[in-house]
């Protein structure tokens, strides 16, 4: 059994609780530095009706507006965006809307989305042109310290774009110099707790919420003993580093309130700061108590990816799901979803915050076709048009359920009446939980290294062993701080 100097849990539960910030409905307005180099151009109204499909339900919205005509077609070769899959017609119609307006030309190139960093990676060994790239935030911040991509400080509008976004979403894609390392494609969060009501109501306790991770475990025990589920819970832990690992960076930020991780995890100077008496082995602890109890699904051990996730927790077997925003969509779907209509809903932020930061960026390489012309690309897709629409993060609030890095995305009519097709009532509430998720989840400073990837890559196996019990806490923290110590020589002492 490991010895605690103190019990952290209990005293930042009392004592640190988080404060929810509430963002700022305003916006400042106007793209005007964008929009003025395409002033010379003659203005022409276009009446334009968006169609998309929401949960079976076609939505649909015309637009009037007023744009300047784009510029002569361009010479030279065409513009390179590399890109997981992810909904590809979809993307393609946003390239489509570019090459339209600018008279451009864009190939697309798709790598697999299972091996995509390595393949982006093989692509920037072999001097590939690449104008724009998807990347979660981990990848770019390494793809820039190895010199291959670069930060978009250098865009002349990039203070407005930062003012328009959430403060902790500007914080969390910028590197460890604080510079900006790309534009939003999106953000989600992993580890949002999900509630199944007609469980809570089976076990006598309707409408109850928990307001903390030990308040959902407490919750979990009387939810057993009550016998209205067999396993309360099917946690985020399944055998991927973007699945327990996920799930540790978020209780871990949540429990003690360090979002960064810089207090209970790794430092500033991104050496480790914990050990067999600490947060980590406490959670770790936690993690193998619980584990005991029969509170979560041992199924979680065998299952290898998102995938596997999704198809146990759309069962309406479990009172709690921590998962992907966006998986909660589905889990409203009542197409592919088994629990009933209305019933599963998002856990609300009161003491404490939920999950930790889901990632995706528009990147800009170093090497590419034309300075101006990956430009554009990157903040036609990220950030505005040049008649001032939000595109694709409009686009994937309404589809998906995706996260804007913009604070109005989630305020615009089209995105509010989207949400209400599948919540009903219950569409105010839960994008009020998505802002308050994106100022107070886990947005891990450790993303911010290089040797992030290769410590999450080590990390999830062990971890796995440890919840499950074939570990011990203590084995297990001592080969987690051995890695890390070894990263840390390999990329950071100097």
């Amino acid at each position: 059994m490991v010895e605690y100097k103190i019990n952290r849990r209990r005293a930042l539960s009392t004592a640190g609780k988080v404060a929810i910030g509430v963002v700022a409905s305003g916006i400042v307005a106007g793209a005007a530095g964008y929009l003025a180099g395409m002033s010379a151009a003659p203005a022409r109204v276009e009446t334009v009706t968006k169609t998309e499909t929401v949960g079976g339900t076609t939505v649909r919205e015309t637009v009037t507006r007023t744009v300047t005509a784009g510029p002569s077609p361009v010479t030279g070769p065409p513009l390179q965006f590399v890109h997981w899959h992810y909904r590809d017609d979809i993307v393609t119609s946003y390239v489509k809307r570019f090459m339209e307006y600018y008279n451009e030309k864009v190939d697309e190139v798709l790598l697999a989305n299972e091996n995509y960093g390595p393949l982006m990676e093989a692509k920037f060994q072999a001097g590939d042109v690449i104008d724009m790239h998807y990347a979660n935030f981990f990848m770019v911040s390494r793809w820039i310290s190895l010199g291959w991509d670069r930060d978009v400080e250098a865009f002349p509008e990039i203070d407005q774009i930062k003012a328009e976004m959430y403060p902790s979403i500007v914080e969390a894609y910028s590197t460890a110099e604080g510079k900006l390392a790309g534009l939003p494609y999106f953000w989600s969060a992993r580890s949002a707790p999900v509630v199944n009501d007609a469980i809570l109501e089976k076990a006598g306790m309707a409408g109850e919420r928990p307001g903390t991770w030990d308040e959902l475990w407490e919750m979990s025990r009387r939810i057993k003993a009550a016998g209205a589920a067999t396993y309360p819970v099917m946690p985020h832990w399944f055998n991927a580093f973007y699945g327990i690992v996920w799930d540790f960076e978020a209780e871990l930020g949540n429990v003690y309130n360090d979002p960064e991780l810089t207090k209970t995890f790794i430092a500033k100077d991104f050496s480790p700061v914990f050990d067999v008496n600490t947060e980590v082995a406490e959670l770790l602890k936690t993690w193998q108590d619980v584990t005991k109890e029969g509170l979560v699904d041992p199924a979680v051990f065998g299952q290898a990816g998102d995938s596997d996730h999704v198809s146990a927790i759309v069962t309406g077997n479990y009172a709690f799901t921590p998962t992907a925003l966006y998986y909660f969509k589905v889990q409203n779907d009542p197409s592919q979803s088994r629990i009933p209509l209305g019933k599963a809903n998002l856990v609300p932020v009161t003491k404490q915050g939920w999950g930790v930061i889901d990632t995706g960026l528009y990147c800009w390489p170093k090497k590419v076709t034309d300075e101006e012309r990956s430009q554009r690309l990157i903040k036609f897709l990220g950030w505005r048009t040049p008649w001032g629409e939000r595109l694709t993060s409009t686009s994937w609030a309404i589809t998906d359920a995706l996260g804007s890095g913009y604070m109005d995305t989630n305020r615009l009519p089209a995105v509010r009446k989207a949400f209400r097709e599948w919540l009903g009532d219950r569409a105010d509430a839960t994008l009020k939980t998505f802002d308050d998720i994106a100022a107070t989840m886990s947005r891990p400073w450790v993303y911010k290294s290089p040797m992030y990837l290769e410590w999450a890559n080590f990390a999830f196996p062990v971890m796995s062993a440890v919840a499950s019990g074939t570990q011990s806490v203590s084995d297990g923290v001592k080969t987690l701080r051995s890695k890390l110590d070894e990263l840390y020589k390999k990329f950071h002492a100097k």
